[in-house]
């Protein structure tokens, strides 16, 4: 018996095996198990069998020892088990893509119906004591040791039970769930690069802990055929320590595998997509329906797998980046000695959905709350658009028109879920029964049919990413080892719900099922940031701009050798890309030079934004907002508007333009990417995605941490929109920037926060001259520059002085002041002391820095919502409450996404035909509501922890103290203001090879003053300069183009120019290279009227807390007229009455060189790089001659640009008038051939008609004989 059974053993087992004699097998029959010893798998039958990726080979299988004991009387209820000791694989990297063995299919039985022994297969349970995975490449090799590794049948909850109670068998449709898990105790993963580049780089370790992996399989009965699976995998929480070397060793190895990675799984996902669309479903007969019967309907529906799909659920991942000496650290003092990095993130989930149709909707996607995620609208916008612009090129509208009843019976196309648009099948059926006339009609083509039936196919792999919270620390160093970490980037978790995301990220591929060459849109690739507090700490952005441009190198320089000739290095992947940043926030603090005794003296300066967007996707040109080519068009007139003329001050011969001529052409549509005509992939991925535009609405700033304000935000800037473009040369090297605000820009500020702002430049101005430094180091340092361009409307300065008003000020305690009737209407929204000021109050000068809630239970009624305010761009004017309804709908919408129930029916789970009504009340008894345990346990952690927060939250919000200093109380010290006004801001910044220039040009600076007024008081008028401003009428465009701006009133230049390094005692540089300023301004035909409190007041404010080194500058002032008013009171009581003093400035220089020393009168050498603005001009006629020259140099500059372009444009309606030519002529040569073949039909039917009369005839005739 046990020969037999041996031989039996033998005979199949000789199929995968190697060598495999009787005497490597012992058996006990009637015990039911048996060894196994000294096993050789057949690699080349495995690797094909097992279905291993394309880019994979496996060469090596061997098992010391395997042993297996089968329960012959509990077959049903207990599943076999098979112990394996030791398991060793051997797998290599295919350069090309693996050609599968069609042969090896041969070696498995023919699969038939899903019986009583497939039942008993699928619950075998296996058990590795260890498992050594070897992995070779031509760029690396690893290994990968996994203890204890057990694979056994579950419940659908994860629990051990009877067998029966693994499996769920639809009623209806002739489908099968098996449940699984992969369970190991530990592993351990090592690489090492081997590559020329790479020979030094230290090998990578990495240690995983206890890891679940949750499996469900579904089966088709008919045949056993798997038609999907869903891969859960949770390891444990995980700590990984990385140095900059072994980070670029990590990234070799990625590089490695991406191309052969690439190449294989693009092709098996096409032809696995084409199985699935090709496999029948099987309908079981219809019974009449029962209890029962629903009841297990319901239950495969909870668990049923839709798609196949692949999951990550990791608790948390802890990531420690350390530097090594080289060119990857810093020269900075404080880390020359190194640095480290920690990153901290939680719950994080990775979703990858390769098969998804994209037609198809994503409400089955675990966590993916479709309606609540902006992605969808922008994914279904883009293919909606792809599929007019394809049908448009591949199937163009006739342009005769279509007759009225044609029109009439014929119906508009319907879109649906994803973009695609499809005619209705009854629209369909009527034009194809409409019979023909002699006019040309508007019916669908039979290739119009054809392109929408391939785009009913269109299907996506989509990878999706979440992170609940996450954490950046900043770098920490030696002499930091004893602090506590401090945030560097952090969430706002005040902000959201427990269960709200913090990140979201979507990255998306378009493909057609099977080998097909049709267009598909481009890639995409969308990211949702929710709200995080970035501080700006200077070790800490020094330590990144070393270590991250060190390890991008090597990612860089390995990407070439694994390229193919088609994707090289040079031009980068074409990516749809989005990005939006709802309510961030950039800190820059307060460091040791803070002093608690100053009252008014900040600790922060927030800079905040209500949403932030990042693009290279054009909006609709219908829309009339921002983002749009339009508006590029109208940034760039702005700035032609408003720069000064080429050549005069502030300008000179060598200032970078920041108008590349890249902005020129995308704003025409002229930058297209030429694809040419032949039907490929890429077909429509014309459109330029070089150009970026950022939209931050509204941007606004607060000083918080000030005793006098109670701790609470105080205004600098008020809230104003800004729009940025931004294109790129050669890499990032050459970075050209345009930007516009929309409004009036008003700002604040007193003396103590002058001073706070002084130190952060400072701060700041060390960061940018090490960044310098660090980069100047790098080999491959290119000649990089940086041009920024920017226009401001008009800008309103506040300066808060001390009351010139004696016995008016008072007490500035805030305890004991109560709360006022405009603070109980805020309370309606709540507050918090961090978030963005009230857009409401803003627009009606209520309150200024009311903060808004998002746990507002109710928001205000439509009636108390003040209208939006018209403006003169409607596109760009900003309304407070609408930019804050725009800045917070995706947040909201969040929101309710995760307070609202989904609304779906969760459809339950069932079993398996033996004894259903066992298994159904089995099933029933230990489900719970939710589909998948796996998913569940990882959600537990998240919203049992979210709720604690919104608690704290809700608790905070209740406190009068966390109010806003407007809203809450009154501060009832009297201030005096003097605001100073300018309109039509130019201002641009550049910097290349060690020399930056900023220079200003700005018109009608005029001035304000107010003696004393209420702290509240000013605070409210502060923000009702925004809503009352109006911008002033332009000139038409006919005129303004090329006409040249006025000689601004106020004009400034300031370089600052690197010097060489100093040398140490070795006579080699160190330290930070010294640099030269020199500030040069020119100020001319101002009236300017002040009282003199007021003078002396800005005298006192501009005084600085340290000494600086004097900064050489050189003034010229021309037809300046100051008018003095004396409101001081005089000492004498027989003193005259004070005279107001008229000083006028005919013209003034005012020079200071670098040892202070300040001279009125002649020039005085300066190093200045431009012809001084106060040379003298004694011919006022050259003076003149040379402004006309400018002025027609500046002329023909434009002209030359505008022939450029004309040329341009002149070429492509040449091209487009021939293909309108030859689409003419064929147009007449179809419309001739259409013509004719009616003719021919006419004929033919003719014909027909006199041959049916001679048939008749000729049977009346034979009728007749």
């Amino acid at each position: 018996m046990v020969t037999i059974i041996k031989n039996q053993l033998l005979k199949h087992l000789s199929r995968y095996t190697k060598n495999l004699s009787p005497e490597q097998i012992s058996l006990s029959a009637l015990r039911g198990s048996g060894e196994l010893q000294d096993l050789t798998l057949d690699e080349d039958l495995l690797t094909d069998l097992l279905e291993l990726p394309g880019w994979v080979r496996l060469t090596s299988a061997k098992c010391n020892r395997a042993t297996f004991r089968i329960q012959w009387t509990k077959l049903k209820t207990v599943p076999i088990v098979l112990n394996l000791d030791e398991v060793h694989i051997a797998l290599e990297v295919c350069s090309e893509p693996r050609v599968v063995n069609a042969s090896a299919a041969g070696a498995l039985p023919v699969p038939g119906k899903y019986s009583y022994i497939h039942k008993v297969i699928d619950g075998i349970s296996v058990a590795v004591n260890q498992v050594q995975i070897d992995f070779n490449c031509d760029a690396f090799t690893s290994s990968v040791q996994i203890s204890r590794v057990t694979v056994e049948s579950r419940t659908p909850e994860g629990r051990k039970g009877d067998l029966r109670l693994t499996r769920i068998k639809s009623p209806d449709t002739g489908q099968l769930l098996i449940f699984k898990e992969l369970e190991w105790q530990s592993a351990r993963i090592e690489a090492k690069a081997h590559g020329v580049a790479d020979a030094n780089l230290p090998p990578l370790r990495l240690l995983l802990g206890n890891t679940h992996c949750r499996i469900v399989i579904k089966k088709r009965l008919a045949d056993c055929s798997v038609t999907g699976s869903r891969l859960v995998l949770r390891p444990e929480p995980l700590a990984w320590a990385l140095t900059d070397g072994q980070l670029r060793a990590a990234l070799a190895c990625a590089a490695a595998l991406a191309q052969p990675v690439r190449r294989a799984t693009a092709a098996a996902t096409r032809a696995k997509a084409l199985r699935k669309i090709e496999e029948p479903r099987e309908q079981i007969q219809s019974r009449p329906p029962t209890g029962d019967r629903d009841l297990l309907a319901r239950m495969f529906a909870k668990h049923d797998v839709r798609e196949t799909s692949y999951h990550l659920l990791a608790p948390r991942i802890d990531l420690h980046l350390c530097d090594d000496p080289g060119l990857g650290r810093s020269e900075k003092p404080s880390l020359s000695n190194g640095g480290a990095l920690q990153v901290t993130l939680v719950s994080m989930q990775a979703d990858l959905f390769p098969y998804h149709k994209a037609a198809n909707d994503r409400r089955h996607w675990r966590g993916y709350r479709e309606a609540a995620t902006p992605h969808s609208q922008w994914l279904s916008q883009a293919l909606s658009s792809f599929c007019g612009t394809l049908l448009e090129s591949l199937d163009p509208r006739p342009i005769v028109p279509s007759n009225k009843q044609a029109s009439h019976t014929e119906k508009p196309e319907e879109p649906v879920s994803n973009g695609i648009s499809h005619k209705p099948a009854a629209a369909r059926n009527s034009a194809s029964n409409t019979p023909s006339t002699n006019s040309t009609t508007s019916q669908a083509s039979p290739t119009r049919t054809r392109i929408l039936e391939q785009l009913g196919k269109l299907m996506t792999t989509c990878l999706v990413l979440r992170i609940d919270d996450f954490t950046v620390n900043k770098v920490s160093t030696g002499s930091r080892s004893r602090e506590a970490p401090r945030p560097l980037v952090a969430a706002e978790k005040a902000t959201l719900p427990g269960d709200a995301g913090l990140l979201h990220a979507e990255l998306t591929f378009f493909y057609y099922p099977g080998d097909v060459c049709f267009p598909v849109p481009a890639p995409k690739l969308y990211v949702q940031v929710s709200p995080v507090r970035v501080a700006l700490d200077t070790a800490s952005v020094v330590w990144l701009a070393a270590f991250g441009p060190h390890v991008g190198r090597a990612l860089v320089s390995s990407i070439p050798a694994t390229a193919d000739s088609e994707s090289s290095a040079s031009a980068g992947p074409y990516l749809d890309v989005r990005m939006e940043a709802i309510m961030p926030k950039v800190v820059l603090e307060a460091g040791s030079e803070h002093i608690a005794a100053q009252r008014d003296r900040p600790r922060e300066l927030h800079l905040c934004t209500a949403r932030a967007t990042l693009t290279n996707v054009r909006d609709s040109p219908r829309a009339n907002t921002a983002g749009t080519r339009a508006d590029l068009a109208s940034i760039l007139a702005a700035l032609r508007r408003a720069a000064p003329p080429r050549g005069s001050f502030p300008c000179s011969s060598d200032d970078l333009d920041p108008i590349h001529e890249q902005f020129l052409l995308h704003a025409d549509n002229l930058d297209d990417i030429e694809r040419g005509s032949a039907i490929s992939s890429e077909l429509l991925w014309r459109e330029n995605r070089g150009v970026w535009c950022l939209r931050v609405e509204p941007l606004w700033a607060d000083f918080c941490g000030a005793r006098a304000t109670n701790y609470k935000p105080a205004p600098l800037l008020d809230a104003t929109p800004l729009t940025a473009w931004m294109c790129f040369e050669e890499g990032f090297s050459r970075i050209y920037v345009v930007a516009r605000t929309c409004g009036l820009a008003g700002l604040q500020l007193n003396h103590y926060q002058m001073l706070f702002l002084m130190r952060q430049m400072e701060k700041i101005s060390e960061m940018m001259a090490w960044l310098a430094h660090d980069a100047a180091r790098q080999p491959d340092a290119d000649a990089g520059s940086i041009v920024v361009g920017v226009v401001v409307p008009a800008v309103e300065l506040t300066l808060v002085l001390p009351s010139s008003c004696p016995g008016q000020e008072s007490s500035r305690d805030l305890d004991s002041v109560p709360l006022d009737s405009s603070s109980l209407q805020d309370m309606k929204m709540g507050s918090e002391a961090t978030m963005a000021p009230s857009m409401v109050d803003r627009d009606s000068g209520v309150l200024a820095t009311t903060s808004v809630e998002v746990f507002s239970a109710q928001p205000l009624p439509a009636d108390e919502m003040p209208p939006p305010s018209p403006g003169p761009s409607p596109g760009l004017t900003f309304s407070g409450l609408s930019s804050m309804r725009r800045g917070l709908s995706s947040l909201v919408s969040s929101l309710d996404g995760a307070l609202r129930d989904d609304g779906r029916s969760d459809a339950a789970s069932t079993a398996s035909s033996d004894s259903e009504r066992y298994v159904l009340v089995g099933l029933a008894a230990e489900s719970p509501d939710d589909a998948d345990v796996a998913f569940r346990e990882f959600e537990h952690g998240r919203t049992s922890s979210g709720v604690e927060v919104a608690a704290e939250v809700v608790e905070r919000s209740s406190s009068p103290s966390d109010h806003s200093v407007t809203s809450s109380c009154r501060r009832r010290d009297v201030i005096s203001t003097c605001t100073w006004r300018l309109n039509n801001i130019h201002v641009v910044h550049q910097s290349i090879n060690g020399k930056s220039c900023m220079r200003l040009a700005a018109d009608d600076l005029k001035t304000d003053e107010c003696s004393a007024i209420p702290w509240d008081e000013f605070q409210n008028k502060f923000a009702m300069r925004a809503r009352a401003y109006s911008e002033p009428r332009e000139r038409p465009e006919a005129e303004d183009e090329l006409a040249p701006r006025d000689a601004p009133r106020l004009a400034a230049r300031l370089l600052r120019t690197e010097l060489p390094r100093h040398l140490d005692q070795k006579g080699e540089p160190t330290g930070l290279a010294p640099f030269e300023e020199l500030l040069e301004a020119r100020v001319r035909d101002l009236s300017i009227a002040l009282n003199m409190s007021t003078a002396l007041a800005l005298a006192e404010f501009i005084e600085d807390e340290v000494i600086a080194p004097p900064m050489p500058l050189e003034v010229l002032i021309e037809n300046v007229k100051l008018h003095l008013i004396e409101d001081r009171l005089t000492r004498s009581i027989s003193s005259p009455p004070p005279q107001p003093l008229d000083i006028d400035l005919t013209t003034l220089r005012l020079t200071r060189d670098t040892a202070g020393v300040v001279r009125l009168g002649p020039p005085v050498s300066t190093p200045s790089t431009i012809a001084s603005p106060a040379t003298p001009q004694p011919q006022p006629e050259l003076d003149e001659a040379r402004e006309k020259i400018d002025r027609l140099s500046r002329e023909n500059e434009e002209l030359r640009k505008r022939l450029v372009t004309l040329a341009r444009i002149a070429e492509d309606n040449r091209e487009l008038r021939a293909k309108v030519e030859e689409a003419s002529v064929l147009r007449s040569c179809v419309h001739a051939a259409q013509q004719e073949a009616a003719n021919l039909l006419a004929d033919k039917q003719q014909l027909l008609d006199a041959m049916r009369v001679l048939q008749d005839q000729l049977s009346g005739c034979r009728g007749k004989r």
